[in-house]
């Protein structure tokens, strides 16, 4: 009975060492397994990594654009070249110098005979040196009569110049002429003989305003050219005669007072007719 025991106790100690033993191989196992696995996925992502990187690359080199970057993105083959540009710039230059020049003609040309052309320039010359001096002298002294009247406070309404056309117009309808027939056989327009008007009322108001004509005087006047005075009644004769001795008084009152105002003017000449 006792050396049963006794095996049955030596026994006992063998299937514990096993026990120990296949508890010691199951964590070896484990580690093998572990480091298969981890050779295997080393492998795994060793052949599948380059392929990874190689879509990367072609990713960043070449991205993708948007529907508005495609749309606002220059087509570079469309562009013209910087020299053709020029060209048509030059052109679109030409043309518009052109067109101009024909339509401001008249600033150069005054006129074409059979293909040959008169410049305005021509024109200017010859007329200065005909009327010049004259037409300069009558500038200055509408210069002075302007400034004077000025000074003067002196000035002539628009009612004042229309009646005193309308009285023109009167007159030389009488005559059987019209005002556009006088205008254009003196080179005149419309606004030339409103500013001579203009001229004329303020020389009145400044110097005409001083201008007396008698009864005696113009008594006189009438005894002295009875042979050519014109037919007509008394009134009307004396009236006529008043109206020209004031006129004849105004223009020597007129002469004398300009020949004043020039006197104390300071006029440079810049051009010598």
């Amino acid at each position: 009975m006792a050396k049963k025991n006794t095996t049955k106790k030596k026994t006992t100690p063998k299937s514990a060492s096993t026990e120990t033993a296949a508890v010691k191989a199951a964590p070896n196992k484990s580690v093998a397994s572990r480091k298969t696995t981890t050779k295997k996925a080393t492998k795994t992502s060793s052949q599948t990594a380059p392929k990874t990187t190689v879509k990367s690359t072609a990713a960043i080199s070449k991205p993708a654009l948007s529907d508005s970057e495609r749309t606002t993105a220059p087509a570079t083959s469309s562009t013209p070249a910087p020299s053709k540009i020029k060209y048509i710039v030059l052109i679109i230059i030409i043309i518009l110098l052109g067109l101009a020049l024909y339509a401001f003609r008249g600033l150069f040309v005054a006129a074409v005979v059979n293909g040959q052309p008169i410049s305005r320039l021509e024109v200017i010359r010859q007329t200065e040196q005909q009327s010049g001096k004259q037409t300069l002298e009558t500038l200055e002294q509408n210069a002075l009569i302007e400034q004077e009247a000025k000074k003067e406070n002196v000035t002539v309404t628009d009612k004042e110049v229309n009646d005193e056309i309308s009285k023109l117009q009167t007159s030389l309808k009488s005559q059987g002429q019209t005002m556009e027939q006088v205008l254009a056989a003196q080179g005149m327009t419309q606004e030339d003989l409103r500013r001579l008007i203009r001229i004329d009322k303020l020389v009145q108001k400044m110097v005409g305003k001083n201008v007396k004509v008698t009864d005696k005087e113009v008594s006189d006047y009438i005894d002295k050219n009875k042979d050519s005075m014109p037919s007509a009644d008394e009134a009307t004769l004396k009236k006529q005669v008043k109206a020209q001795l004031v006129q004849q008084k105004t223009n020597n009152e007129v002469r004398t007072w300009l020949a004043n105002l020039k006197s104390k003017a300071t006029i440079i000449p810049f051009v010598t007719y």
